[in-house]
């Protein structure tokens, strides 16, 4: 697993997109990618989605905890009623 510090390789998903808005504009049907550059998406790809589990996680984590902080608990005892001598 990765560390929270260590930055996402984005870099081969930015140039994926790139290519396919470049051949979408010259009207053409498919892309071809040589195996190196579909390990590295993969690779990158992976990455983006640990760290989206994880800050998945996280946020869920954030949210019981205020949930239970939110949480007030009543007791009560059944007590007495007194007249005021006033």
């Amino acid at each position: 697993m990765q560390s929270k510090s260590s930055k996402i390789q984005t870099r081969p998903i930015e140039d994926l997109l790139g290519r396919i808005r470049t051949l979408r504009q010259q009207g053409q049907k498919q892309i071809i990618i040589q195996a190196k550059e579909a390990d590295q998406l993969a690779y990158s790809l992976s990455q983006v989605m640990t760290r989206m589990v994880t800050i998945q996680e996280e946020i869920i984590e954030a949210l019981k905890t205020a949930q239970q902080a939110q949480t007030v608990n009543i007791e009560m005892d059944g007590g007495e009623f007194t007249k005021d001598k006033s």
